[in-house]
């Protein structure tokens, strides 16, 4: 505020009158009644109250940049956080269980009964009546096992357990490592492969259960920890990885070989045993075993191949065995790829993935079998 200095004002009166006015003082001057002064204050308070506001608008904007990031949810990280000390229990391994573990020897499932699911698999095919489908499917069957016969030579089982294998489970030091990929969808087997599997002649190394965009995850989780066994893992996504994704888990196994098997399939306690003694031998050591396969239809003049299902047609291949024709195995055949079930060492697993297959979608054991075939 400007002063104006009257001709009646002294110098020293107006002096006087300047600082009260700044300081907000009162002179005893009649002729002057200056106002308080609150302009520095009232400045200083502004400063204070906008520096308050910008510093929570600060953190209302980092804030809501942290919320609504796309690789960072706080909410859903700090409920399962919460949910993981609240809810999960411990994995408590006890001195019992980790010496048993060391040893491969096979665990008593705890309490695995109260959360197992049960599925009764129909293995009984309906038999054909069609006695030239019959005629038909035999003599295939009966010329290319005569041909392999005498081509590669076919052996029994007693004569495949004669051959001599590196892989011998009776010597603790060629006793091989054995990992099993069990892969679950909506089966309700998993209890059922656990236990054939614990009862194995020979002890498994690891077992891994695969959930892929299960939506029985959580059940199979559940039956997994119901088991309480170190060796005994859980693997599950959301995404489902389709067929190859057994495959790519496969390739972190540090066992000597992998059996990968369907949630249909329930192997006998000799399975391992019986497999990893034929693997171990030097005629069949780069094989893939399995339990069931298909011989391929033969090419048409089209170079189209017919479907299995073609009727009365000897062109359209074989399914080992079948029991719809009455084709039973008691020896081994070999098939142009598997299904079902895969044996192979871990070495094996890494040519699947040579080339880039051609999708992901199927075909995982035509891939195989091609690298297999043409390294």
């Amino acid at each position: 505020m400007r002063l104006s200095r009257s001709p009646s004002l002294r110098s020293g009166e107006y002096l006087e009158g300047m600082l009260s006015n700044y300081m907000g003082g009162v002179t005893n001057n009649n002729n002057y009644k200056p106002r308080p002064a609150q302009k520095a204050t009232s400045s200083a308070r502004l400063v204070t109250i906008l520096t308050c506001l910008q510093f929570a608008f600060a953190i209302y904007a980092t804030s809501l940049l942290y919320f609504m990031s796309p690789s960072i949810d706080l909410r859903t990280r700090l409920a399962q956080q919460w949910k993981q000390f609240t809810l999960m229990p411990p994995h408590i391994i006890t001195h019992y269980q980790e010496e048993y573990s060391e040893k491969n020897i096979p665990l008593i499932p705890m309490n695995s009964s109260l959360v197992c699911e049960q599925e009764k698999i129909d293995f009984e095919q309906k038999k054909s009546n069609d006695a030239v489908m019959i005629k038909l499917k035999t003599d295939l069957y009966k010329e290319i096992l005569d041909f392999q016969s005498n081509t590669f030579g076919t052996e029994t089982l007693p004569e495949l357990m004669a051959m001599e294998s590196k892989w011998d489970s009776r010597v603790a030091a060629t006793t091989p490592k054995v990992t099993v990929i069990l892969n679950h969808f909506k089966r309700k087997t998993l209890c059922a492969q656990i236990e054939t599997l614990l009862h194995q002649t020979l002890p498994f190394h690891h077992i891994w259960v695969l959930s892929f965009g299960s939506p029985n995850e959580r059940n199979l989780k559940s039956i997994v920890e119901s088991y309480n066994d170190s060796r005994i893992s859980f693997i599950s996504s959301t995404y489902d990885f389709k067929y190859y994704g057994r495959f790519q888990v496969a390739l972190q196994t540090e066992a000597d070989l992998v059996y990968i098997l369907d949630d249909d399939m329930i192997p006998g306690t000799k399975m391992l045993q019986t497999l990893a003694h034929v693997a171990g031998t030097e005629k069949y050591e780069n094989s893939v075993l399995g339990s069931i396969g298909r011989i391929l239809p033969f090419r048409q003049k089209d170079f189209t191949f017919p479907s299995y299902r073609k009727f009365r047609s000897k062109e359209a291949g074989l399914y080992l065995p079948d029991p719809a024709y009455g084709i039973t195995i008691d020896r081994v055949v070999r098939v142009d790829f598997l299904s079902s079930s895969w044996f192979l060492s871990a070495e094996l697993v890494k040519t699947l993935f040579i080339e880039t297959p051609f999708t992901f979608m199927t075909g995982e054991d035509l891939h195989l079998r091609y690298y297999l075939i043409f390294p």
